[in-house]
């Protein structure tokens, strides 16, 4: 479970990170959206690195970019009136298939010894 944490840190910080530099870049304070963009996305590729010690990397990795290709693009909506059309909806909706798709055909790796108490 704590692995899936990982992963759900990961997705959420590349998102902040990434909402952070438009901002940043829309709001006139380009330097400060950069820095928060920076520690975000090293908070994300810290915790994916953490969150692949159990979840196979295939599975992480596609998670992390079509889930946040898909929160960025529901946020960009929502913060800078960019359109949602039905052809972004479609693709949001495959997206998410193909990773229900990816993790239903992929087999968690096994618990090894000493690997944090194997949570």
């Amino acid at each position: 479970m704590r692995y899936w944490l990982f992963m759900a840190a990961a997705i959420v910080t590349e998102v902040i990170g990434t909402v952070a530099m438009k901002y940043g870049a829309h709001q006139g304070s380009r330097a400060a959206g950069l820095t928060v963009m920076f520690v975000m996305l090293v908070l994300s590729y810290t915790s994916l690195a953490m969150a692949i010690k159990r979840i196979p990397l295939a599975v992480a990795y596609g998670m992390w970019e079509s889930l946040g290709l898909v929160l960025i693009t529901l946020c960009s909506a929502w913060l800078f009136a960019e359109n949602l059309t039905p052809i972004k909806l479609a693709a949001i909706a495959l997206i998410i298939g193909g990773i229900v798709l990816l993790e239903r055909g992929t087999d968690e790796a096994p618990a090894r010894a000493g690997d944090d108490h194997a949570a």
